[in-house]
């Protein structure tokens, strides 16, 4: 079990993290995403198909189709606005994230992250 402290610290660190302007930033425009129906249809879309090809794929049939009609639609996403601004801000809040932990790592003298990296 986690010491009281221990979890008062995680805690506050959790509550620093929520005044990042990086977490604000991401949280902006994930609603902008959710907002923009043309990319939300998009995603909805490609999860459909991806869970279709996957499917396909661990029961040995390859749909060269279905690959060429996922590749469409991400490039479809890929210049949606909503969709790019919500990557780089997931991928910049990641990298702070990614900081944080690296911190922890190093004081603990234990690799948190090297789960992660493989």
């Amino acid at each position: 079990m986690v010491e009281e402290f221990v979890k008062e610290k995680a805690l506050a660190l959790a509550d620093a993290i929520l005044e990042l302007d990086v977490y604000k930033e991401f949280l902006e425009v994930e609603a902008k995403l959710k907002e923009d129906e043309i990319a939300q249809e998009l995603l909805a879309e490609f999860q459909q198909k991806q869970q279709s090809f996957v499917t396909k794929q661990l029961s040995g049939e390859f749909d060269q189709q279905m690959l060429g009609e996922l590749t469409e639609i991400q490039s479809k996403l890929n210049t949606r606005e909503s969709v790019v601004n919500f990557l780089e801000a997931y991928n910049r809040l990641l990298s702070v994230l990614g900081e944080i932990t690296d911190l922890i790592s190093e004081k603990i003298q234990l690799d948190l992250g090297e789960i992660y990296r493989k």
